[in-house]
């Protein structure tokens, strides 16, 4: 046979897109997260895409709302501000309801606000707000969520304080386990973020978690949600996208 002469069909692009295979992929992790998330107790979503995502947060946001939000790129991806704006809602973001050690230090990358009374009174609105959003470093197969802080308010306000707990979090947080979960945020996570404030710590250099002891590490505290904790009203939002880190 002249294999020359054989008539293959065409390679086509739309049949072999990586992007659309790495986004059925997402997909459909996401879809096992929910499922088992809501085994777990919490309620879960997976809408379709970003957009999608908006609504469903903002539809779970009460108009007038004081809100708590925690450092998540994947919630800056969302566009929330306008949005919760129309609905008369107050945000509080992360970075105005510093501690006292960044208040002490003027922590790069926080709005000091007022003098260390004012600043702790926005800390208390901030953990005890109407609703807590934040995101997730990680979140198994079988349903659970990981986070680590390097000051531990972002997990405080996760646990206990608010009407309402939403969660968001890119499919491509998703991990066979709690294992790999921690496994990624030391060395994915947490190296991505000492980038976004200019720290230079033992993991950047080395490429893996060296458990160093520098002031500046990130990753302080962890929290791990096995199941809803009991009375919680707690959301997840899984976005069958690449988000956050």
């Amino acid at each position: 046979m002249d294999i020359r002469s054989v008539n293959f069909p065409k390679l086509s692009k739309e049949d072999c897109s990586r992007e659309q295979i790495r986004k059925e992929y997402l997909r459909q992790q996401g879809r096992v997260a929910v499922k088992n998330l809501e085994k777990n107790g919490f309620r879960a979503y997976c809408p379709e895409s970003t957009d999608e995502a908006r609504q469903t947060v903002l539809d779970l946001v009460p108009d007038s709302s004081v809100i708590g939000c925690g450092d998540s790129h994947t919630l800056f991806a969302l566009n929330l501000d306008s949005p919760l704006e129309e609905k008369g809602c107050t945000v509080i973001p992360h970075t105005c309801a510093v501690n006292g050690n960044a208040y002490d230090n003027r922590t790069p990358g926080f709005h000091i606000l007022g003098d260390r009374k004012e600043t702790r009174e926005i800390l208390m609105n901030y953990l005890a707000a109407d609703v807590f959003m934040l995101g997730a470093n990680a979140v198994t197969l079988d349903g659970q969520i990981i986070n680590i802080d390097g000051t531990g308010n972002r997990i405080a306000g996760s646990i206990y304080g608010s009407d309402r707990i939403i969660l968001v979090a890119g499919a491509n947080k998703i991990v066979k386990d709690l294992g790999a979960g921690l496994e990624r945020i030391r060395d994915v996570a947490a190296r991505m973020n000492n980038i976004k404030y200019g720290n230079e710590l033992a993991c950047n250099k080395c490429g893996v978690c060296m458990d160093c002891r520098s002031r500046e590490r990130n990753c302080n505290v962890t929290s791990i949600f096995h199941r809803k904790p009991d009375d919680a009203d707690f959301h997840v939002v899984i976005i069958p996208e690449e988000l956050g880190f």
